[in-house]
Formats: C-alpha cells, sequence, structure tokens
C-alpha cells in the first residue's frame, strides 16, 4: 500500500501455503481474529469446505490482533496440519485495520476475500458471491446487508448503521449503502494505489472511499447476515463515539489523498 503504516507480520512461523502440486492461491481468505476460540474450530471447518468447492488453489489467512485466550493456539494447530492455512499475529491487540493491513500484506492470492471470524454472512453464499462480481468486472465487491437483503439484525444497530451510512454518502460522495460488514472481495493489484492508514473498523470506509476515488470498480452484492454473539457483543454506543472520531480523522487524510489524486492525473 501506497504510503501508510507499515504492518510487520510479527509472527515468523508462516508457512508456505502453496497448493498441492506447486500453484500459487488464486485466492486468499483473510480472517482477523480476536478472542475467538468459541467459534474458531466450526467456522474454519465451514470456511475450508467453501474454499475446496470453489475448485481452484486458495488459502486462507488467519490475522491473530493480540487475542489474550486460545485464539493463537488454534489457529497454529489449523497451520500446523493444512498447508492451505497461514497465521499472521502481532502483540498486544492493535485493531482491526492494522490487522487488516498485515494480513493483505501477506496474502499470495491475486484475490482477496476479506471476512470476519463470525461469519455473519455465512461463507458457502459470501466467498462464490464476491467471487462471482470480481469475475464480473467490479476490482472491489462489497457484502451488504441493505442491498435486496432484509438483515437478521438488532433495532439499535440498524439504527447506527444506516445513520453511518449517511455521513458516510455524505463524507466520501459514495454510492455505497454498506460500507462496514467487514466482507469484501478485492484485486490484491489494487492495493498499490491506495493508502488505508486507520487502525480502528473505519478502515473499511477509508479503504472503500479510496478505491471509488482512484476509479477502480465498486460493486455492492447482497449477501444474507445473521447477527451472532457467540465469539462476544460490540458495545455499540461506546463503539459508535471511537468510530465517529475515527471517521472524521478518515475524512482528512481522504481529502489529502483526493489532492494526490489530482496531482497524478494532471
Amino acid at each position: 500500500m501506497n504510503g501508510g503504516k507499515e504492518s510487520v507480520i510479527s509472527d515468523e512461523k508462516i508457512n508456505a501455503a502453496v497448493a498441492p502440486g506447486g500453484d500459487l492461491p488464486m485466492f486468499t481468505v483473510a480472517i482477523p481474529c480476536y478472542n475467538e476460540e468459541n467459534i474458531l474450530d466450526a467456522n474454519y471447518r465451514r470456511l475450508k469446505e467453501t474454499c475446496e468447492a470453489q475448485g481452484m488453489p486458495y488459502e486462507i489467512i488467519f490475522g491473530n490482533d493480540g487475542s489474550v485466550d486460545r485464539t493463537l493456539e488454534m489457529i497454529e494447530g489449523f497451520a500446523a496440519a493444512d498447508h492451505q492455512v497461514r497465521v499472521t499475529s502481532h502483540f498486544p491487540n492493535r485493531g482491526a485495520g492494522f490487522t487488516y493491513r498485515e494480513m493483505w500484506q501477506a496474502a499470495r492470492g491475486e484475490i482477496i476475500i476479506h471476512m470476519d471470524a463470525d461469519l455473519a454472512m455465512p461463507a458457502e453464499v459470501a466467498v462464490p458471491t464476491l467471487l462471482a462480481a470480481l469475475k464480473d468486472g467490479a476490482d472491489l465487491a462489497v457484502g451488504s446487508r441493505y442491498v435486496g437483503i432484509k438483515a437478521e439484525y438488532p433495532l439499535k444497530r440498524v439504527i447506527f448503521s444506516r445513520g453511518y451510512t449517511m455521513l458516510t454518502r455524505l463524507l466520501f460522495n459514495l454510492d455505497v449503502v454498506d460500507t462496514q460488514t467487514g466482507f469484501i472481495g478485492f484485486y490484491k493489484r489494487i492495493l498499490p494505489a491506495l493508502d488505508p492508514r486507520s487502525d480502528g473498523f473505519e478502515i473499511l470506509v477509508e479503504f472503500i472511499a479510496q478505491a471509488n476515488e482512484a476509479g477502480f470498480r465498486v460493486a455492492e452484492v447482497g449477501i444474507p447476515w445473521i447477527h451472532d454473539t457467540t465469539s462476544g457483543e460490540t458495545e455499540v454506543w461506546s463503539e459508535s463515539i471511537k468510530m465517529l472520531a475515527g471517521t472524521m480523522r478518515v475524512k482528512r487524510r481522504f481529502s489529502r489523498f483526493k489532492r494526490e489524486q489530482r496531482k497524478n492525473e494532471r
């Protein structure tokens, strides 16, 4: 990524993750993890089955964001038993954005499918849907709870999500309705043109806004959403304050990014 904070891949146990026969993966599934021990076993199996069903070489990267439960032990166990699994890790907890950049830099696939560990958008739907959108011409595909979909979502979260959508449309001139699901797919080749620096969840709107401004084709695709709190529940109101503060920082950086884009176009 161009000019952003460097994210050092701090776990040196990353295995080769080369498909049988020596092929490099065609797509990477990136899964950020923070204290996910309750859901990892089942969701790893679901994810593995889904990736196998795509019929092309793949890898799965689990990114440990300073977890203090058994998350790191578990994902390292997956990597030891499965050559298609890789691990990035750092301590202490650095935030979602830092972890995303770390995984994206480590990815070997031409395509990166980024998903939350809770698989709130079911892997068996999200992976082929995002891959299909990219095959149809998108450079970046954004999974949405609201495009042709009725999400199973608590009212207070719907209120915050819709309010945040209005804000991002105003600040970044985006047509994307739902920037914050954490389920996106994109070609890795777009990364050098972008400079997302956020360490929080607002990296998603920063990444999407920059891709849109840089002229990449952004598609929003509806994917079913199942609200599951097995791995823990985010406190909406306190998180929203942090998100709003982070988003205003993103806006300032985005203004500089736009100026650079204009300069490069001359």
